[in-house]
């Protein structure tokens, strides 16, 4: 029987936090690296990273790769990725391949091309998934040149040991002075797929597009329509501000809220705070309320050595929904990792809150 009223109280409301470690390679072997999104294709878990330190056996750095991934092959033991993919001196093979005139690029020391994907992977009907991603330029010493947003598509492999592919569209689909809808977070609902994505000037605001069985129009700026505040329109510029103040997070169905707020967004804000902000909502167009609920630290690379944490992202597959008890992982600087922790939220009965 569906619960109404759900299980957690609103506001959310965090009356312990639980450390459960680091996500860690099933082989011991650590590899700095952030982001640590999840998502599922036919049921199985797998988890994205962005710039992945790879070591060898010997814990030896081999060598940087941009963006992984890795598959969790036992729900039970949420902290134990895989990664399905290694050469023979220990680089990690990338989730999003380069093109040979990228690879060209860095041979001529033009740079380092960067494709990071922090909006997650939205699962198709036909059981691949879609995800949103950033290419950029690094040219060192901190100047990153964002060059714009680009989709692909992702099918898993039907052979043992190798791991799913992302299928990038032939060109991006918006460019450095356009938003970067998709990047933030995605979800589908009913007959569209909503990108939240950020504006030139930093602000998130919403679009939808139609993915129905003309994959195509997935990689057609024309097809996507922008929340305004009342309707859905062509013109990005007249978009609303939809999300205020938040660098990563993840909008999701949760049951946790109950039905008259069926999507819940965890994530953390653009000042360095390491804080965790949640909200929930009918709507996917807001409003979103969002609030600080707690504080994270790290473990290798905590707080005290003017470190911060971010990608701050729920696990609702490692979650317990019922008990009001929500996994979420966030990203230490480099050289620390990804780090797991179970929130215990106060129940709709503890909802002893002053208003």
């Amino acid at each position: 029987m569906a619960n109404k009223q759900g299980f957690a109280a609103y506001p959310p409301r965090v009356v312990h936090t639980e450390i459960l470690g680091y996500v860690e390679e099933v082989n011991g072997i650590f590899h700095s690296r952030d982001i640590g999104r999840s998502f599922q294709l036919s049921g199985k878990i797998y988890l994205k990273f962005g710039d992945t330190f790879c070591n060898n056996s010997s814990g030896e750095f081999v060598g940087l790769t941009n963006n992984t991934v890795a598959i969790i092959e036992d729900k039970k033991q949420p902290l134990k990725s895989k990664y399905l993919e290694v050469e023979a001196n220990g680089l990690i093979r990338p989730f999003i391949c380069l093109t040979s005139e990228e690879q060209q690029l860095e041979e001529e020391k033009k740079g380092r091309v960067v494709l990071w994907a922090f909006g997650g992977v939205v699962e198709m009907k036909d059981g691949s998934g879609r995800l949103w991603y950033q290419k950029s330029i690094d040219h060192g010493n901190g100047n990153l040149e964002y060059i714009g947003t680009g989709v692909a598509k992702v099918i898993e492999k039907y052979v043992h040991g190798q791991q799913p592919v992302a299928q990038r569209m032939e060109n991006l689909i918006f460019g450095p002075n356009e938003p970067r809808m998709g990047t933030f977070t995605a979800i589908a609902d009913g007959d569209f797929i909503y990108l939240y994505g950020d504006r030139p000037d930093g602000k998130i605001i919403l679009a939808r597009v139609y993915h129905g069985r003309h994959e195509g129009r997935l990689g057609e700026k024309e097809a996507h329509y922008y929340w305004d505040g009342g309707d859905w329109v062509q013109d990005w510029k007249k978009a609303v501000v939809v999300i205020e103040g938040m660098q990563q997070g993840a909008i999701v169905r949760s049951k946790l809220f109950g039905e008259d707020k069926p999507f819940m967004f965890v994530g953390t804000s653009k000042w360095a705070d390491s804080m965790v902000f949640m909200g929930a909502s009918a709507k996917l167009e807001g409003p979103w309320k969002l609030e600080a609920v707690c504080e994270v630290d790290g473990i290798k690379e905590p707080k005290s050595q003017g470190k911060w944490m971010y990608c701050i992202y729920p696990q609702l597959w490692a979650s317990d929904e019922k008990k009001a008890e929500l996994m979420v992982t966030w990203s230490e600087q480099y050289p620390g990792g990804v780090i797991a922790a179970k929130l215990k939220l106060a129940g709709v009965a503890d909802n002893d809150l002053v208003s």
